[in-house]
C-alpha cells in the first residue's frame, strides 16, 4: 500500500519546462536611412521590433515564473512523500504484532495516512495548475494580438518613372502563440458556438461558481470543501440530476463537440473533471474551487471528451 502511494505521488511530479528559443529582432538601425532612399516610412516597422522586444520580454518573464512554481511543486511533493514514509514506518511496525486487533488498528492507521498524503499531493498539483493559469495571464495579449505586415500600410510616394516601391513582407512578431501555449503546459482552446444550454444545466454552473474560493478536500463533497467529482456532483445534485462520484464515471449522458458547448457540460479526463461555465471558461476544483481558461489537457490525463449529462 506504502510503495503503490508513494509511485502514484511520483507520477504526479510534472515536468519541467523546456527551454524555449524566442525570436530575436534584427538590427534595424539600416531602417531609416534606407526608407529615406526608398521614400518609405519606417516608423511601422520599428514599432512593431519594439513590440517584438516586448512581447519576448513578458514571454520570458512568463516562462521564468512557470519554471519556479513547477520546481517548487516538485519539491514540495518529494516533501510530502518523505514525510508519509517517515510517519508510516512506525505506524508499519504493528504488523508484526501477534494481536489480530494491532495489526488491524495498525492497517486502519496506515490507510489513513496514505489517504491524507494522496490528498495532500493531489491538492499541491492542483494549486499549481491554478498558479500556472494566473502566470499565463500576462500572455493572453500577446497571443490575441492580430499579426498584419508592418509594411502593408506604408506609404509609396514615387518620384519618378524609376521610383522604388515598398513590397509587402512577411508579418512580423508571429510565433508568440506557440511560446504562450508551452507556458500553460495546454492545448489550443475549441473554437465555441452560440450558447445556450438547459436549466439544469445553468443552474448546476451557478451552483459551481457559487462555490469559487472554497478549499480542495481529497473526497471532498460539500462537508468543508470539494475535489473535482465531488463539486460537479454537487452542483448537478441542487439541479436536480444525479451523477456518478467519481469523474470518470461523469462521461455520461450525450457526448458534445467543442462547438457544441453549452453551459453545464462537463469537461471530463480520466481522473479529473470540470464544468463548461460558458464564456471560454471552466470552473473546477483545484485549490481552491476556480475558473479558468477552457483546455483539454490535464497532467498528461487521458481526455475523455465533453458530455451533456441533461441530454
Amino acid at each position: 500500500m506504502l510503495d503503490t502511494a508513494l509511485k502514484q505521488i511520483a507520477t504526479m511530479q510534472p515536468a519541467q519546462l523546456p527551454e524555449v528559443e524566442l525570436p530575436r529582432v534584427p538590427d534595424l538601425s539600416a531602417a531609416e536611412p534606407l526608407a529615406a532612399i526608398a521614400h518609405g516610412n519606417p516608423a511601422p516597422l520599428l514599432k512593431s521590433a519594439k513590440n517584438i522586444d516586448l512581447d519576448t520580454e513578458t514571454i520570458s518573464a512568463a516562462l521564468g515564473q512557470a519554471r519556479t512554481l513547477v520546481a517548487g511543486t516538485i519539491r514540495d511533493l518529494v516533501g510530502i512523500a518523505t514525510q508519509l514514509v517517515r510517519r508510516a514506518l512506525p505506524t508499519a511496525l504493528g504488523f508484526l504484532s501477534l494481536d489480530p486487533s494491532a495489526r488491524a488498528e495498525a492497517m486502519a492507521k496506515l490507510r489513513a495516512l496514505v489517504s491524507q498524503h494522496l490528498g495532500m499531493a493531489t491538492a499541491r498539483v492542483h494549486r499549481l495548475m491554478g498558479d500556472l493559469s494566473a502566470a499565463a495571464q500576462s500572455l493572453h495579449p500577446v497571443a490575441q494580438r492580430p499579426v498584419r505586415s508592418a509594411l502593408a500600410d506604408a506609404p509609396v510616394h514615387p518620384t519618378s518613372s524609376h521610383s522604388t516601391t515598398l513590397t509587402e513582407q512577411p508579418a512580423v512578431g508571429a510565433g508568440a502563440d506557440a511560446t504562450a501555449n508551452e507556458a500553460h503546459s495546454a492545448s489550443p482552446t475549441p473554437e465555441l458556438s452560440a450558447e445556450g444550454g438547459s436549466a439544469a444545466g445553468q443552474a448546476a454552473v451557478a451552483a459551481a461558481k457559487s462555490q469559487v474560493g472554497q478549499p480542495y478536500v481529497w473526497g471532498g463533497t460539500g462537508n468543508g470543501g470539494f475535489d473535482c467529482s465531488g463539486l460537479t456532483q454537487w452542483a448537478y445534485s441542487q439541479a436536480g440530476v444525479d451523477l456518478p462520484r467519481t469523474a470518470d464515471q461523469q462521461a455520461v449522458g450525450q457526448q458534445v463537440s467543442a462547438d457544441q458547448l453549452q453551459p453545464g457540460d462537463l469537461v471530463v479526463w480520466d481522473g479529473h473533471v470540470a464544468m463548461y461555465s460558458g464564456n471560454g471558461e471552466i470552473v473546477e476544483a483545484g485549490d481552491p474551487v476556480q475558473t479558468n481558461p477552457l483546455r483539454t489537457t490535464n497532467m498528461g490525463m487521458q481526455f475523455k471528451g465533453f458530455w451533456r449529462p441533461t441530454a
